[in-house]
């Protein structure tokens, strides 16, 4: 993708499947190598339509060609962050931040207190990103299987209102 590609982002719908299950597989091919593998490998059509009816996906389009997607899946009170994925040429230029900010926009528009993501302990980058985007590590878990941690649980609060709203507690206020 040139650096004068047109981006756009919007809202998936059920026209996008395809597309959104093609650039899955591709951008996950790559982890093919992790153990356990990813179970991104095993999507369907059937199983995305079925995100879909979940919540929400959020695409990014160069021209016409999809570049970038992420799924927001409602769990009430909060939003699971899912199959974030950019294009492998397409990476570093933001898209991914952009993507997330979609997504943390549909949450606060649901009233979400939070979202939250897995990501594998091995996958340092993709840790960097979900980091610089305000996420943090909130806890470990393994895949079936495995005695030990296999990803990081991360969470993003969106209840925090600024340290403005925090009360001082020694009489004087914080400036």
């Amino acid at each position: 993708m040139s650096a004068d590609s047109l981006l756009s982002f919007g809202r998936a719908d059920t026209a996008d499947v395809p597309q959104l299950v093609n650039l899955i597989h591709l951008c996950f091919a790559e982890l093919a190598v992790l153990t356990p593998p990813s179970g991104a490998a095993g999507e369907t059509l059937e199983s995305i339509s079925a995100l879909l009816e979940k919540g929400a996906i959020f695409k990014a389009l160069a021209g016409d060609q999809l570049v970038g997607c992420v799924v927001a899946e409602d769990k009430g009170a909060e939003i699971y962050i899912g199959r974030l994925a950019v294009r492998p040429d397409c990476r570093r230029q933001g898209i991914a931040g952009q993507l997330l900010a979609a997504a943390e926009d549909y949450a606060r528009a649901r009233g979400a207190a939070r979202l939250t993501l897995n990501v594998r302990l091995v996958l340092s980058g993709n840790i960097r990103l979900f980091e610089g985007a305000g996420y943090r590590v909130t806890g470990q878990g393994s895949h079936p299987g495995f005695a030990v941690p296999t990803f990081h649980i991360m969470q993003k609060d969106l209840t925090f209102q600024g340290w403005s709203a925090v009360p001082c507690l020694c009489g004087s206020p914080i400036v």
